[in-house]
This record gives C-alpha cells, sequence and structure tokens, in this order.
C-alpha cells in the first residue's frame, strides 16, 4: 500500500480521474523482473522470465488455458504494464477468482490478442463480451502485434477504465462485476501462444466513496453468531448446516452485526443451490426476536417465477412484494444495493429497482430507526460476498 502525501489524497477524494496521477507515480512492481515471486503458474503452458520480460507459451496440442495467477488478491487499484503478442489470444485478468475448469479462473481481462478487440473487457464464466473498443478509439491508439504496448487499467469501486497506448479502450460505470480478486496472465488453449509482459505496476487507492468492507477475509470479526458461519477463501462468507438441521430445527438462524447501524448503503452479493433461503435483516431493535424487532430483505430460490408475493426474493417481508423478479437461477452470484435513509427503503437487485418504499406510510412503520445487520440461516447453504456499507448522515 503506497502512503499518499496530502496533495495525493485530494487527488483520491476526486475519483483518481486524471490520467497524469498515474503517470507521476509508477507504483510498487508487481513483477520484480527477474523471478515469478509473488505469482502462481496454474497447469497449461510455460511461464519463464527472460530479459525483464515473463514470457509465456504454450503449444496449439494444449487444451487448457495456462494461468500466471497474483497470490495476492486486490480490490482498487491503477495498473500499468506493457505487453506484445507474438501469436494467440492472451489477456490480462483482474479480480478473477480460481474455480476448477480448463480455464482455470472466472472474472474480468483485458483482451491481448493479435486483433484491435485487444483492450476490450470480457468477462469469463459471466456475460462474455461486456465491452468491446470502438472504431475511434481503435484509430487513435495506434496498437501493432508483435510490438510493445503500454496498458493503463484502472478499477476503483464498480467503474472500470482501459486505456492502450494512452487511449481510452474501454470504459464502465457501476458495473456489477467482481470488485475483489487475483491478477492473471492468459494461454489461451487449443492456440499456439506467444505473449510477453513486463514492467507491471500498481497503485492500490482507498475507496474515497465512503464505503467500508463489513467482513477482513479471515474471520468474523465484527460480527457475532453461535450458527454455522464460516469464512472461505476469497473474501466469502459461507452457512453450513449441520447434520440433522432442517426447517426450523437448527443451532442458530442469524450471523450478526456486533454494533447498531440507522442510515446506510448496504452492498452485497449472495448465491445459493437449488431451494436456497436467506434474509438480509436491517435495523434489528431486539435480537431475541428479529422477524417482530427489524425488517427483511428476502433471499430465496424464486428465479422465473411470474405471479411472486412479499415472501419471494426481492419482496420485504409483511411489506411489500418486487417489482420485478430480477434474481438469478441458482448457483450463480447476485448482487443486492439495499438503501435505508430515515423512512424510506430502496432495493436495487441485480441493476433493477424492485422496491422504493416510504416505510412510514406501511404496516412496519413503527419498527426501529437503528438497530442491527443480521444474514438469516435457513438450515440450507448461502454463500454471500464484497459486503461493504456506507453509513449516511
Amino acid at each position: 500500500m503506497i502512503h499518499l502525501n496530502k496533495l495525493a489524497l485530494v487527488c483520491s477524494a476526486l475519483f483518481l480521474c486524471q490520467s497524469s496521477h498515474a503517470k507521476n507515480q509508477s507504483g510498487v512492481p508487481l513483477f520484480d523482473g527477474k523471478s515469478l515471486n509473488g505469482w502462481t503458474a496454474l497447469p497449461g503452458g510455460t511461464w519463464t522470465v527472460e530479459n525483464g520480460a515473463i514470457v509465456g507459451k504454450s503449444p496449439k496440442s494444449e487444451a487448457r488455458h495456462g494461468m500466471l495467477l497474483s497470490n495476492k488478491q486486490y480490490s482498487d487499484f491503477v495498473v500499468t504494464a506493457k505487453f506484445r503478442v507474438h501469436s494467440g489470444d492472451s489477456g490480462f485478468y483482474f479480480r478473477s477468482e480460481r474455480v476448477k475448469s480448463n480455464v482455470s479462473v472466472n472474472g474480468f481481462q483485458v483482451e491481448v490478442d493479435t486483433s484491435q478487440e485487444t483492450g476490450g473487457l470480457y468477462e469469463t464464466g459471466g456475460r462474455a463480451w461486456v465491452k468491446q473498443p470502438n472504431e475511434k478509439a481503435v484509430q487513435k491508439r495506434a496498437y501493432k502485434p508483435g510490438e510493445w504496448t503500454t496498458l493503463e487499467l484502472r478499477a476503483v469501486g464498480r467503474d472500470v477504465e482501459v486505456k492502450i497506448n494512452g487511449v481510452v479502450s474501454s470504459k464502465l460505470t457501476n458495473d456489477k462485476g467482481r470488485v475483489k480478486g487475483h491478477f492473471g496472465l492468459q494461454l489461451h488453449g487449443g492456440q499456439d501462444m506467444h505473449v510477453e509482459f513486463k514492467d507491471i505496476n500498481i497503485q492500490e487507492i482507498t475507496d474515497s466513496s465512503g464505503f467500508v468492507e463489513m467482513f477482513n477475509g479471515k474471520d468474523l470479526t465484527g460480527w457475532k453468531t453461535k450458527g454455522n458461519w464460516v469464512v472461505e477463501k476469497n473474501n466469502v462468507i459461507t452457512l453450513k448446516p449441520r447434520p440433522g438441521e432442517s426447517g426450523w430445527t437448527r443451532y442458530d438462524d442469524y450471523l450478526t452485526t456486533d454494533r447498531k447501524y440507522g442510515n446506510f448503503v448496504l452492498d452485497l452479493e449472495f448465491k445459493f443451490n437449488a431451494k436456497g433461503n436467506s434474509g438480509v435483516f436491517m435495523r434489528i431493535g431486539d435480537l431475541k426476536d428479529h422477524v417482530a424487532n427489524g425488517f427483511e430483505v428476502q433471499i430465496l430460490d424464486t428465479h422465473g417465477k411470474k405471479k411472486f408475493g412479499h415472501h419471494d426474493c426481492g419482496g420485504v417481508i409483511r411489506t411489500s412484494a418486487p417489482r420485478k423478479m430480477a434474481v438469478k437461477p441458482a448457483g450463480e452470484w447476485n448482487r443486492y444495493t439495499i438503501t435505508m435513509k430515515d423512512s424510506h427503503l430502496k432495493v436495487i437487485l441485480n441493476g433493477e429497482l424492485i422496491q422504493d418504499l416510504d416505510l412510514s406510510k406501511t404496516d412496519m412503520k413503527d419498527r426501529p430507526m437503528e438497530g442491527y445487520i443480521s444474514f438469516q440461516d435457513e438450515a440450507k447453504n448461502i454463500w454471500y460476498r464484497n459486503v461493504r456499507i456506507k453509513e449516511l448522515k
């Protein structure tokens, strides 16, 4: 982490939008120019260091996507690097997660190949092409395969910007993709691959948006539970029911913050298995009875349901059905952004506004204006990640 001076902190508060910030400070190396320390090579192809560059090669007979993955994970940053592609289709991955497949990772990559698609944004294991370079950018950036090319990648919060040779190649605002993960260099399977990377440097950025991560990625510090909640790799919190638990027969049904919150924006991702069930509870005034002393935004496997009510996914229990059924199928990650501001409750699920309520005009008008936040145990596997909160005045 770079300790920024007062002037740089002002720049950070302005979201570091000026490209000169990245030019004035080169950051710290992700690659030392001599070895692969700090990186792990996954099966498929070979990675070596030659003349100060990382060299990746694999034959067409190799079906696996060879990956060189950073050992550490990163969230908000500006990264600069140089690359050249002699043959094949590569990628500069960021905020990615390891998976068990021939591809090895899921997540975003900056496309790096011999075509003018280089500099686009592709999401492996998700939406595929999210943003390709436009014709105007292609004309300006003067990209030529086989020549050293400059990459600048800025990812802060949910905004992403890619520059190739100093020209904006692709840009996303308030994107729904992952916000933390590994960097990775790719060798595409089934192709004759030869790609090189060097001068890889990073500036980590403290998110100036006011959001604070609610989990440290290692344990449940800041939370309390008597149940089955554990922290897995990649900052994922999961509920693992014990044998014999089902329905209302369970060990304990909540993972709860150890302090109260009043007005806030809660941003998180969740997924479940088939028939999954959980819930996000807020402003719980009395922990002896969550249901009677707080608000619950439902999590339930109701993807594709045509007729739905307050108890289906996105509903505010006992109060309001969602405007639309926006939850994804079981096994896929979903994103909730929940805003509690005085008596106003707004819920966005996967980019869709599904609740916009004045709670003072509902049967829940007498519920507390401040309280604990909890995730519900329904004796079924449930996963949460990227849980962040921004407190409001």
